[in-house]
């Protein structure tokens, strides 16, 4: 579970930003849209609310750049891809280096994670830190790195003799972690189950999900999601083409390239068919009609495509994080996928939603509480801010406030501000 994510001098992120997603004191919602793991209180969703390029995407980048920066650490040559990326809009940062912390529960233990990395890719500092969930526990220190210094307490008994094996644009926890330490490699694991959906037109996703159906078990439960959104589906099948089959039916698939072709021919390929049903003239029923997945409108073809990444943090109690959700999706299907992850009966496992949106219908208190509601805000000088609703104007906003209205209307910020546009006719 995560309880919260730290960045600094990242793209249009100057200062230290901080998303949490540990609840607050809130009263509302504290039921459904929060649970509790030991002496700790966490949120099952999270919204990002902002205009366009006030920072709302480059929050989701900055969880995406570090895993990945985690991931590649041991690879050489991926290593050098992976830098700082710092706010280039002040001659004071634009050549220091990124900040990157992060905080999460593993088992009955939180562990902080972080590191600092310059425009070399260079390893200047990192530090990992946990703390047992039990009343009044502090954090102890497992390792602390000063570019090639690394100071590790013995309760790190793992990292030892490891530290000569270190490079200095790759990671301690990555290195010992390739040396089968425990902690790291569950650290590791955990950051392997936060799935980070930063392109909603992406395929790879869409792929994935569609494969899945070839397991019936879990086909039985994306037709059972599909259903409950109300879209008219009721069954959902998958069939295997040969590239010969494929020709028949359209030749100029012999155009494409000759590398795709043998791809083809190879492995195939699957298509996704939807079923409806077929009405006579007196609404009576007639037969199930099957079309292509083409055939279907664009939200519906991403509701698809998202079922599987939903249902596996579902089941696995994941951490699933989506860029402009609501992008081709109506409000009562991102609205009922928000519901999946705020309520216990289909959320047991304690899995978390974040997500950014525009869709201000979702403001709405029935729906979420003040401690999930975030916005980013870009100042004059370019620097975005990040904040939750319970911060602002502490005190001033009451359960029962109108959100969709007040935002709209600027009292929380994080809206467009759109200049007057003029049209001067030309009587000439």
């Amino acid at each position: 579970m995560l309880v919260n994510f730290r960045v600094e001098n990242f793209k249009s992120f100057k200062d230290l930003v901080e998303f949490s997603m540990e609840a607050t004191k809130l009263k509302k919602l504290k039921n459904s849209n929060t649970f509790t793991v030991n002496n700790i209180s966490l949120l099952t969703s999270a919204v990002i609310y902002g205009a366009n390029a006030s920072g709302k995407s480059s929050i989701i980048d900055a969880i995406k750049s570090m895993k990945n920066i985690i991931k590649n650490s041991i690879d050489i040559e991926k290593s050098k891809h992976y830098k700082a990326r710092p706010f280039l809009l002040s001659k004071e940062t634009e050549d220091k280096q990124t900040i990157f912390e992060i905080e999460f529960v593993i088992e009955q233990t939180v562990y902080r994670y972080g590191f600092e990395i310059d425009i070399d890719a260079k390893i200047l500092k990192e530090w990992l830190f946990q703390k047992k969930l039990k009343s009044r526990a502090r954090y102890t220190y497992l390792f602390e790195r000063d570019e090639n210094d690394i100071l590790i307490s013995s309760n790190f008994k793992e990292g030892n003799k490891l530290i000569d094996k270190t490079r200095d644009n790759a990671l301690f926890l990555t290195v010992v972690a390739q040396f089968n330490g425990e902690i790291s490699e569950s650290i590791i694991k955990w950051l392997d189950k936060l799935n980070i959906l930063s392109n909603t037109k992406s395929e790879m996703f869409e792929r994935y999900s569609f494969s899945k159906l070839d397991d019936s078990k879990f086909k039985d439960k994306i037709v059972s999601l599909i259903k409950s959104a109300d879209i008219g589906i009721y069954d959902i099948s998958v069939s295997h083409v040969s590239f010969d089959e494929l020709v028949k039916e359209d030749p100029n698939l012999g155009e494409l390239p000759e590398f795709i072709i043998e791809k083809i021919k190879e492995d195939g390929m699957s298509t996704i068919k939807t079923e409806h049903i077929q009405y006579y003239k007196d609404n009576t029923f007639s037969k199930m009609k099957t079309f292509d997945l083409s055939f279907e409108s664009d939200g519906t073809q991403k509701l698809l495509a998202l079922t599987a990444p939903i249902l596996d943090a579902l089941e696995g109690g994941d951490i699933l994080i989506i860029d402009e959700l609501d992008n081709s999706l109506h409000t009562e299907l991102v609205e009922a996928i928000i519901k999946l992850f705020n309520s216990e009966n289909t959320n047991p496992n304690n899995a978390q939603l974040i997500f950014t949106t525009h869709d201000t219908n979702l403001l709405d208190q029935a729906l979420f509480r003040r401690d999930q509601i975030w916005f980013t805000q870009k100042s004059t000088l370019g620097q975005s801010e990040l904040y939750s609703l319970v911060e602002y104007g502490k005190g001033k906003t009451r359960d029962d406030l109108a959100l969709e209205k007040n935002y709209l209307d600027g009292r929380f910020g994080a809206i467009p501000h759109i200049g007057s546009l003029i049209y001067e006719e030309n009587n000439a």
